[in-house]
């Protein structure tokens, strides 16, 4: 039998954009064979609100493998975009709306691509969290959502398990970003390269990994977090650090350690890690370039945190891309 925790629910809104709808079941229906799983047509499936076809804005007529179902929490949940009026498409497909709520609840974590993120604010899931939506419908997501920390310059970001992304090609990223968490980064990268060369990637996974540590009320623990982000690169003195946003170091770490989870080391080594796989990802520079670009000085030390974070080393997680 299947491991339900694996399953994966694509949300069709009734006027749907084909091209975001069938990437996003493509990658994952790979992603469920590249993890060995018996039945990917099982293991993924789409659904509309009411379970009949929905027609995409292009006129292609796409078939569902059912409705949505209120009782469901599968492993992961995608929405996909829709195309012309927002208030229709709320209107149409306001039933999925209790049922991304009653998934969020229960710890599923929700993807939406590009308009899909209209679905998500629709809930109330995102008021006073961060999201970036498909551009041209900008405006009308701020009017609509007044609430919501929008910011489109970001191609993907997360809200802690709420993740929105402004088009097709950060949609990508995203989609195999969450296939990691379900399959694991073994699953992730092969889907990655087999389907996302040549996309270029406008945004730092730094500013986007650590979204989801920041939703507390500790703004001089924010201010440092951001600070971080910005200078992860370079020679970076907590202690320093600590004094500019009012704290001796102790109190930092204590307060750091209970707002984000981390240590404020811990927290930059995972930042300048991140950054590292971006690196490795996309250029061919050598790994002590690669290094000496997110703040190592030492390549050795830079080998052995980005061990120890990842379970590889640089050079196996970049033949592994």
């Amino acid at each position: 039998m299947e491991d339900p925790s694996k399953d994966i629910v694509i949300f069709a809104p009734r006027c749907a954009v084909g091209m975001s709808l069938m990437l996003i079941k493509d990658l994952c229906w790979v992603a469920t064979r590249e993890a060995g799983l018996a039945a990917p047509d099982r293991s993924v499936r789409l659904v509309s609100a009411d379970g009949t076809a929905v027609r995409c804005f292009s006129g292609t007529e796409v078939a569902v493998d059912g409705a949505i179902d209120p009782a469901e929490r599968p492993g992961a949940v995608f929405v996909a975009a829709f195309w012309g009026s927002a208030e229709q498409a709320m209107a149409d497909d306001a039933p999925v709306i209790p049922w991304l709520q009653a998934c969020h609840d229960g710890g599923v974590p929700l993807a939406a691509s590009s308009t899909g993120t209209f679905f998500l604010a629709e809930a109330g899931l995102l008021d006073g969290k961060v999201a970036t939506t498909y551009p041209p419908f900008v405006e009308t997501f701020r009017r609509r959502y007044p609430d919501v920390r929008l910011r489109p310059e970001r191609a993907i970001t997360d809200a802690g398990g709420l993740y929105c992304a402004n088009g097709i090609p950060a949609g990508c990223d995203l989609i195999v970003s969450v296939l990691e968490l379900l399959h694991g980064p073994d699953v992730a990268r092969r889907v990655a390269g087999q389907f996302l060369v040549g996309f270029s990637r406008s945004y730092a996974v730094a500013n986007i990994a650590f979204d989801g540590q920041k939703y507390h009320h500790d703004r001089q623990v924010l201010t440092a977090q951001q600070w971080l982000e910005r200078n992860y690169a370079g020679d970076v003195r907590l202690t320093d650090l600590a004094a500019d946003v009012g704290m001796s170091g102790r109190n930092f770490s204590r307060r750091f350690k209970a707002a984000t989870g981390d240590s404020p080391q811990a927290y930059l080594q995972r930042i300048r890690v991140e950054a590292a796989k971006d690196l490795l990802r996309e250029t061919n520079i050598s790994l002590s370039e690669v290094a000496y670009r997110v703040g190592y000085a030492d390549p050795g030390s830079f080998t052995h945190i980005f061990r120890q974070l990842t379970g590889e080393s640089p050079r196996d997680f970049r033949d592994g891309v």
